[in-house]
């Protein structure tokens, strides 16, 4: 049991890190299309149609595909408080409920999300500005994010319960 677990739990880290290079890249492309916009509009008068929406798109993607990678790395928001209090297995049993806690409102935000995007996908919806893309793309990255992030989360905590140590219990990030 211990090594499928450990075997799906690499793969998961690995599709983590692939979505989170893409998150990267998505920002760097959202930082040239606003920069564009600017001089385009500022310097020569152009007018932007589609920077600033596609840069929102972008950075929506680059937010939900970064969620698996930025909790593996301690990336994420932390009440220190509470965390620093807990030792031992108090500290494993505090982040496992926390782990419950975000797979619940993951797997709520996973149907949700799912729901959006089917629904524009069906009607065909898109934006109304004068570019016009449909609207299923941005709608996607919520339960893509969320399909990546909750079977970590369910790993994570079956890893907890079968004694096998998990890497984001002692990520610590700067906040």
């Amino acid at each position: 049991m211990i090594a499928w677990l450990q075997a799906l739990r690499r793969g998961f880290d690995a599709l983590s890190r692939f979505a989170a290079a893409l998150s990267a890249v998505a920002i760097v492309f959202a930082c040239f299309a606003i920069t564009w916009a600017v001089l385009g509009r500022g310097l020569w008068g152009m007018s932007t149609i589609w920077e600033l929406e596609a840069s929102v798109y972008l950075l929506i993607y680059a937010a939900f595909l970064s969620v698996a990678y930025s909790d593996r790395t301690g990336g994420q928001i932390a009440i220190e408080i509470l965390r620093k209090r807990f030792r031992g297995r108090s500290k494993i049993w505090h982040r496992t409920l926390m782990d419950v806690i975000s797979l619940f409102l993951f797997a709520l935000l996973f149907r949700s999300g799912l729901e959006m995007f089917l629904n524009v996908w069906e009607n065909g919806w898109r934006s109304e500005t004068l570019w016009g893309p449909p609207l299923w793309i941005p709608y996607l990255a919520i339960p893509l994010g969320c399909a990546i992030f909750i079977p970590v989360l369910i790993l994570d905590i079956i890893a907890r319960l079968v004694g096998i140590p998990v890497a984001a219990d002692d990520a610590m990030g700067e906040h």
